[in-house]
Order: structure tokens, then C-alpha cells, then sequence
């Protein structure tokens, strides 16, 4: 017997224990008769056993033949199942960790819509919320898929797989007293004086992405305050003096607190947003859902 057998063979086997016929074996495989004479004389000489005993067309499966068969059937059920049990390697069922790592303003625009959409009333999967860290999405857990969520494009190594999931409109917060609050839009050249509130990104802020696009818009905010969470920017807008400049936030602004919309060389500004993830998930099913929520999100601000 042969230590390195054809695993093919074994579902040529399989059939032919099963319907005795050499006619039957080629229509269900999409096989020759001289492939289906090849197949039997490998598996003959790879096991060391006759196989079947040929008797007007009839195959009779011997004594090794069959416990053969009752060792392999059960592999080999399984092994056609994958198709379809991969089709549910999504949400719940995948037994997967999620961990998304963001960039702090996206976090309440997309976290409720993920949770809900990988959430099932017969399972509740572990998600994570975390800082964006290009450290966890290049080095994932074992057991877990991470996905980092910020804006688009980046320049990351080849080892990370980057896709726009959409793109927010950006407004100008400020307090209902501000000298700029009566404006219906402003232009990005009239708050370059103000006072800028900005928002942490983390590790992020050290990204590339973001000086691209302050060569690219050639203007330059002043930011004398930096703030961790989106919350606290508003508060300090609500508070009077500062303004933000920021996406839909995704929920009611405080009383005193308005939007406007920004512009550049009177056009819209927009903020585009991407996921990014390692090359090893490329074509999980479950990122294609995780996709589609995330894009389904930021169209519905």
C-alpha cells in the first residue's frame, strides 16, 4: 500500500460502493470510461487490495473495500458540506471575535448598525469597539477578525487590503452665539482663523492620510485644543468659544449647538471613509456583510 494517495479517489470509491456500475460512476463524476479504468487501477495499486470483483458488469466491493467505505463516508459527507456551512461563516454563527478598530467620530455613526447587523437571536458574538491601532489589524488574534475603520485612502504595506465604504458630508459645529452661527454655509478659508477644537484619532493622527490632505486642500486649521472623545468636542463648542469641524454625529446636537455646512471653492466637503483588513480574511463571507452595514450607515445620515 502507498502512503500518498489522491483524495479524489476516495469519492470515486465512495461511488462506486455505492452503485456497483461503471456507467452510473462516470455520469455522476463527468468521466470517461478510460479515466474511470485509470482511477480504479491507482486505487488498486495505491491500496493493495482488488477492490471489486467484476462480474458482467457489476462491481462487487470486497471485504476491505467495504470496511474501507465505512471509515471514509463520514469524512467525506462532511467534506461536502463545506459549501454550504461556509455560507454561514457570518455574524453569530462564524464563532468569530470581532474587533473593530476606529477612529473615534465614526465609532457612533457605525457601531449600533454592526452590532445589530452581526447579531442573531440565536447567538451573540464577542465585538469589540477599540482605538485605531495599525498594529491590530496588521497582526490579528488568532480566532478574530479585525477590521480598521477610518479615512480613505491610505498608504498601508501590502499586507492590508483597503476598500471606500462611502462618504460623509462635513459640517462646521458652533454655539448658537458664535459670530459664524447665522451662516447657511461657510467656506474652509473662513474658519481658517478660528478657534479648532479637533478630536484624537489615536494612533491614527501619526497617519500619513492626514497630511495629504492638508497639502492637498492648501489651507490649515488652527487647533489649539485636542479632545478624546467626539462628546467632549461638542461640549466644548456648546461651551462657546471653539468650533469643530466634523461629519453627521449621528444623534441630537446640544440645545445651544448648530451645523453648517462646509465648503471648498464652493463646493461640498466630504469626509471618505474606508476599511481596511488583512489580505488573510480577503473573501471571507462575513466582510462582505460587515461592508455592506458600514455602507448602508453612512448613506442613511
Amino acid at each position: 500500500m502507498k502512503n500518498r494517495f489522491d483524495l479524489n479517489l476516495y469519492r470515486f470509491l465512495s461511488l462506486l460502493h455505492r452503485h456497483r456500475s461503471q456507467v452510473k460512476v462516470c455520469h455522476d463524476l463527468d468521466i470517461s470510461r478510460a479515466t474511470f479504468n485509470r482511477h480504479l487501477s491507482d486505487c488498486r495499486d495505491s491500496l493493495g487490495d482488488e477492490l471489486f470483483v467484476v462480474s458482467k458488469g457489476v462491481y462487487t466491493p470486497t471485504l476491505f473495500t467495504n470496511q474501507l467505505i465505512e471509515y471514509i463516508d463520514l469524512p467525506l459527507q462532511q467534506l461536502e458540506q463545506v459549501p454550504y456551512a461556509a455560507k454561514r461563516f457570518e455574524g453569530a454563527e462564524s464563532q468569530l471575535e470581532f474587533l473593530f478598530y476606529v477612529v473615534n467620530p465614526i465609532s457612533r455613526l457605525i457601531t449600533v448598525p454592526l452590532i445589530n447587523g452581526l447579531t442573531t437571536s440565536e447567538s451573540t458574538p464577542k465585538i469589540s469597539f477599540v482605538d485605531w491601532s495599525l498594529d491590530g489589524i496588521e497582526f490579528p488574534k488568532p480566532e478574530t477578525l479585525a477590521v480598521g475603520i477610518g479615512g480613505y485612502p491610505n498608504e498601508f504595506n501590502d499586507q492590508l487590503l483597503e476598500r471606500k465604504v462611502g462618504s460623509v458630508e462635513l459640517y462646521v459645529y458652533v454655539n448658537k452665539n458664535h459670530q459664524l452661527a447665522k451662516r447657511d454655509k461657510l467656506e474652509l478659508q473662513e474658519i481658517a482663523g478660528a478657534k479648532t477644537v479637533r478630536i484624537s484619532m489615536g494612533s491614527f493622527d501619526s497617519n500619513t492620510y492626514y497630511e495629504r490632505i492638508r497639502k492637498s486642500v492648501g489651507i490649515s486649521l488652527q487647533q489649539p485644543l485636542t479632545v478624546a472623545s467626539l462628546g467632549s468636542a461638542l461640549d466644548c463648542v456648546a461651551n462657546g468659544e471653539h468650533v469643530l469641524v466634523c461629519f453627521e454625529v449621528g444623534k441630537d446636537l446640544p440645545e445651544n449647538v448648530v451645523k453648517i455646512p462646509l465648503h471648498l471653492d464652493s463646493e461640498r466637503m466630504h469626509y471618505d471613509v474606508g476599511i481596511h483588513y488583512h489580505r488573510v480574511n480577503y473573501q471571507h463571507p462575513v466582510m462582505h456583510k460587515i461592508e455592506e452595514l458600514i455602507r448602508q450607515a453612512l448613506t442613511s445620515l
